[in-house]
């Protein structure tokens, strides 16, 4: 596992560096602006979504026996840094006091707290749009039809029926102790799922994956997008408030039900593992070319962060 987590770090430098190079800056009258979108997206969090990016792309090149070209390489890693700029904006926005109210993000203090409010809101306003700025420049992806395609998916899948609708799902169901599994797993599938598995999507049309490619490997995105949130739910519960770099308890704090809360630890455990297994089990299959892929799959549920 520290094999995988050093090429996880490695990864994550990759898109720091992308960001650092094209996210804007300068000193103008909108330069705190600027300031705050940096703050949050370079130089924190895990950008496991980036690298899923990227390693769905490296699959894809691998199991149809082809090289992955430098020039297929860099419009993944820009791929990656624009799904990592949109993922920043929804932490910005989630971590605000009309949402979580959380002061403390990936070690250190929560946008709105470092800026203010509303720099806050439009730093995540600025995020997202710089994000389809990138996915629409052909300086970046140079195929029109894929650009097209990809700014398509990467919009449904982080709006009203995506991430968008299920953090509102979240916020307004919020103290309803009586929720079901059924809710609780429809809200993070779309709140957190839809953006993980959009990442396997873009990849795939981005490296021209057959329709079985694509829908196997949208399939392990969803797995593990749903292992991953349980894993969070059981860090949110018994995790270490410095290694995850966030404070925790904070759904039974805002009383949010979750995973937790409906299966219990146990059974929670044990639901992470299935669908972590089962994400594996699908791409397993292809051996040494699904090393990185399957590692990501435990990761998921063994991470402490």
């Amino acid at each position: 596992m520290i094999e995988f987590q050093n090429k996880l770090e490695k990864n994550s430098l990759e898109i720091d560096r992308f960001l650092d190079s094209y996210l804007p800056s300068g000193n103008g009258l909108n330069s705190k602006l600027f300031e705050a979108m940096r703050y949050s997206s370079i130089s924190g969090g895990k950008k496991i979504r980036a690298y899923l990016v990227l390693e769905t792309g490296r699959f894809i090149s691998a199991i149809n026996n082809h090289t992955l070209s430098k020039s297929k390489y860099n419009e993944l890693i820009a791929v990656g840094s624009a799904v990592e700029a949109i993922h920043t904006y929804s932490l910005i926005h989630d971590d605000l006091p009309a949402m979580d109210n959380s002061p403390i993000r990936r070690g250190k203090a929560a946008n709105h707290i470092k800026f203010d409010h509303h720099t806050a809101i439009l730093a995540g306003d600025g995020l997202l749009s710089w994000a389809f700025q990138i996915l629409g420049d052909r300086n970046f992806i140079s195929n029109s039809e894929k650009r097209s395609e990809i700014c398509f998916i990467l919009a449904k899948a982080i709006g009203p029926n995506g991430m968008v609708g299920g953090q509102q799902a979240d916020m307004d169901l919020t103290e309803k102790k009586s929720l079901d599994l059924d809710k609780i797993e429809w809200i993070q599938n779309h709140k957190t799922g839809a953006l993980i598995s959009c990442c396997a999507h873009v990849a795939s049309i981005l490296l021209n994956a057959s329709n079985d490619q694509k829908s196997k490997l949208i399939n392990y995105a969803s797995y593990i997008g749903l292992a991953f949130q349980i894993a969070d739910d059981l860090l949110d519960l018994d995790g270490n408030e410095y290694s995850m770099g966030k404070p925790i308890g904070q759904d039974n704090k805002n009383e949010t039900p979750n995973f937790v809360t409906i299966l219990g630890k146990v059974k929670a455990k044990k639901r992470a593992i299935e669908e972590s297994n089962k994400a594996i089990n699908l791409i397993q299959k292809f051996k040494q070319e699904s090393e990185n892929l399957v590692s990501l799959a435990k990761y998921t549920v063994s991470r402490n962060k």
